[in-house]
């Protein structure tokens, strides 16, 4: 914009335009303001068709569909299947389902008030979500009082500020003892992962308030000392430094804890990301080399277009890292585990069992396949789950890589108290396919450990040579269809 038209002159036309600015700035932010309320409406109108598929899942009466062991009541079971369900067709992890089906089962019932407010537009969602979220301690004597004294406080403040005020008022509407709900807490304790950007990740410890501030300044004293002594790492570094070493290379005292247990990773790397193969990008499809004579193309630049590069290393359970870290990790292995990729697809190849439990090595080929629970939502790595029949051993099923896949405990059990139905696609070995309780069909893909490397298929083939494309161990045809 040109600031000029912003000094005043003799006729006053800068002042008036400037007062038109500003109203079209004020009409704009009134827009916005106006969609907000839009939205809100919206999500109350959501809310309430998620209630209704509460009630229609309540009204079908699933029950158990186990043939053994402990089985689930009809309660249980209903609710596994519309967090579930929810969670796959709306792409969302369960516990945002679980607390979508909260939020809107509160709104339907105890909080008539703040569905109201956000029918109207007063309040947001988000609003809404955390005013029954932070109501679940409570008995049903309290939760009015406690609504009542929250609601005028969300009309006026950001989420964030409602946070504080809810968690404040649900503990002096606690009938518990403080006592009590902690020892009620600690039963939550528990220990995550949470991969990040650029070959980061998130390890967050939820545990008792003592023992944290006891780690901390633990770190913080062991980092103070290596400070002392001349380490020129900064504190908040030495800190992180300090328990990484402790984690990994110290022993527990917990009575009954096995002893000498090192961690233990998974990091897959494309053997030219080890040779460090790496194609210029130079204007033709080929690469060249000079020589005395000139330039000429190489046999070798021909079957590999000058497109290609070196994949990433893929770290299970995480994702991809840099090549740096990924040969470190490699030059101090005390061994490899040889995994056959197919450069097309970047799946991996067929190794055959044929036995109850699967031996080692089908068991992380399995793992290899899929990185993940084969359920259809983000959930834990392979390396923490179950290998489990897709068609039951004892209906005559074969343990056989197309009949296995890996399920987290949760889901395995998910998958066979529920009428959740899993099958793996005769037409695409290691794709599998879930049917939910409501009849839709979710496809789950093997996960490609490797990236795919581009016109590889088509570069060997245009040369007559499928040599190229064949491990000289395995003697497989990378052009042909992998053998499952």
């Amino acid at each position: 914009m040109n600031r000029a038209i912003l000094t005043p002159d003799g006729d006053g036309s800068a002042f008036a335009t400037r007062r038109l600015l500003r109203e079209r700035y004020k009409a704009a932010v009134g827009a916005v303001i106006d969609s907000a309320r839009t939205v809100a409406v919206a999500h109350a109108e959501h809310a309430a068709r998620v209630e209704n598929a509460r009630q229609a899942c309540l009204a079908v009466g699933f029950t158990d569909q186990s043939t053994g062991g402990p089985t689930w009541t009809p309660d249980v079971v209903t609710q596994r299947i519309l967090v579930t369900e929810l969670a796959v067709a709306l792409r969302l992890n369960e516990t945002d389902a679980r607390r979508l089906i909260d939020t809107a089962e509160g709104l339907a019932s105890t909080f008539t008030a703040t569905r109201t407010a956000l029918e109207s537009g007063q309040i947001s969602y988000r609003h809404a979500e955390k005013i029954i979220q932070h109501s679940a301690t409570l008995p049903p004597e309290c939760l009015a009082d406690y609504e009542t004294r929250l609601l005028p406080i969300a009309g006026r403040v950001c989420v964030q500020r409602l946070t504080r005020h809810a968690r404040a008022t649900a503990e002096e509407a606690q009938p518990q003892t403080a006592i009590e709900r902690h020892l009620t807490a600690t039963t939550h304790r528990h220990l995550s992962l949470d991969p990040a950007a650029d070959g980061m990740a998130y390890l967050t410890m939820f545990l008792p308030a003592v023992e944290a501030t006891a780690i901390y300044h633990r770190a913080t004293a062991l980092g103070k000392g290596l400070k002392a002594g001349g380490d020129p790492r900064t504190l908040a570094h030495l800190r992180l430094d300090t328990m990484t070493d402790l984690m990994l290379n110290a022993e527990t005292s917990i009575p009954g804890a096995t002893h000498g247990i090192r961690a233990h990773i998974t990091l897959t790397v494309p053997a030219l990301t080890l040779l460090g193969q790496r194609s210029p990008t130079p204007p033709s499809n080929t690469r060249r080399r000079t020589s005395r004579t000139g330039t000429r193309p190489t046999d070798y630049d021909e079957a590999i277009p000058a497109s290609y590069d070196e994949g990433p290393a893929m770290l299970d359970g995480y994702g991809p890292i840099d090549r740096l870290t990924a040969l470190k990790l490699t030059k101090d292995a005390p061994s490899f585990w040889r995994v056959l990729t197919d450069p097309a697809t970047g799946i991996t190849l067929n190794y055959g069992r044929t036995r109850y439990r699967p031996p080692t090595d089908l068991d992380h080929l399995i793992r290899t396949l899929h990185t993940e629970c084969t359920f259809p939502t983000d959930c834990a790595p392979s390396t923490t789950a179950e290998i489990d029949h897709t068609r039951p051993w004892e209906h005559g099923a074969n343990t056989e890589l197309r009949n296995l896949s890996p399920l987290c405990s949760n889901h395995h059990k998910v998958k066979h108290h529920t009428a959740w139905h899993i099958e793996q696609d005769p037409a695409r070995p290691g794709t599998i396919i879930w049917t939910s309780p409501a009849g839709y069909h979710y496809t789950v893909d093997p996960t490609p450990i490797t990236r795919p490397t581009p016109h590889f298929t088509d570069a060997t083939t245009t040369r007559g040579d499928q040599s190229a494309g064949r491990s000289d161990n395995n003697q497989y045809n990378l052009a042909d269809s992998p053998p499952f």
